[in-house]
């Protein structure tokens, strides 16, 4: 479980780190040119923009509205992993106190509780071998 958990908080950074970054950088002022006799010529594109026709801004667009849903069903994710890393945390305590207490009445020690497994079928927790 908390591998996956690491596996996603990964995923998610590397989604989140570089357009957290990008959204930080200053914004540059804007480069003064020597001015030259006015020329009706179309705006042409500095180095620091990039223009885009109608139908690429529409695919931009549309790729950007995706991505951000992407990492917000990320963020979902982590959330929900983080709800069910919990969960099993507290299934694994009353396991261990179950499996304390049934020894206590059976007077059995039980060291470490990891080390039953649950017999369905018997009705009880059998102690596993563990190979060295």
């Amino acid at each position: 479980m908390s591998n996956f958990v690491c596996l996603l908080m990964v995923a998610s950074l590397l989604l989140v780190v570089p357009s957290v970054a990008l959204a930080q950088q200053p914004q540059s002022a804007p480069v003064q040119v020597a001015q030259q006799p006015a020329r009706p010529t179309a705006p042409a594109a500095t180095a620091e923009e990039i223009k885009l026709d109608e139908s690429t801004t529409l695919k931009a667009a549309a790729l950007e509205a995706r991505m951000s849903a992407v990492l917000a069903n990320f963020a979902l994710l982590q959330r929900q992993a983080q709800d069910l890393q919990q969960e099993m945390t507290k299934m694994l305590e009353e396991r261990k106190t179950l499996i304390q207490d049934a020894g206590k009445k059976a007077t059995v020690d039980v060291k470490d509780p990891n080390e039953w497994a649950f017999d369905n079928k018997g009705q009880r927790y059998l102690k596993v071998r563990r190979q060295q």
